[in-house]
This record gives C-alpha cells, structure tokens and sequence, in this order.
C-alpha cells in the first residue's frame, strides 16, 4: 500500500465517471495526480467530511492546551519578578 501526505490540492478537474485531483506534498517533487472514480468518491464525501471536520477540531484543541499551557508557564516564570529590583 502507498502512503502519501496531501498537502495541498493544486487542480480539480473531471471526465466521464472520473474526478481527477492534482496535489502537492512537502515539496514539488511530491506532486500527485490522483483518479478517483466519481461514484464512488460521492459515497466517501460525507465520511470525508465527518473526519475532516473532527481533524480539524482535534488539532485547534491541541493548539488551546498548548497555548494554555504556555501561559501558565509564563506567569510561573514571571511570579514575583514584578516591579524594580531592590538596591
């Protein structure tokens, strides 16, 4: 089985029964032309929805405790440093 990782999507096109997706990895090299029977990528678009929208939602969560972490962090790193130092 071939593994690939989309990056983005370059062109979208179509023919008879088939869509056709040109995309980009990492770099140029990675470029990908990918058929995909049209029939059948109708039944998939629901799923791919689905999971797309829970990844997306995964990663801005991950991003907040980050950020979250981040901040406490800083006010760890920060308490009682406040003000001038004593002479």
């Amino acid at each position: 089985m071939k593994e690939a990782f989309i990056n983005q999507t370059v062109s979208l096109c179509k023919s008879e029964g088939v869509v056709h997706i040109e995309t980009l990895g990492y770099s140029d090299s990675e470029c990908m032309i990918i058929e995909w029977d049209a029939r059948s990528l109708l039944e998939d678009i629901p799923l791919l929805y689905s999971l797309a929208k829970k990844a997306v939602e995964l990663e801005e969560e991950s991003n907040l405790d980050k950020f979250v972490r981040f901040k406490k962090q800083l006010a760890n790193d920060w308490k009682g440093q406040r003000g001038r130092k004593a002479k």
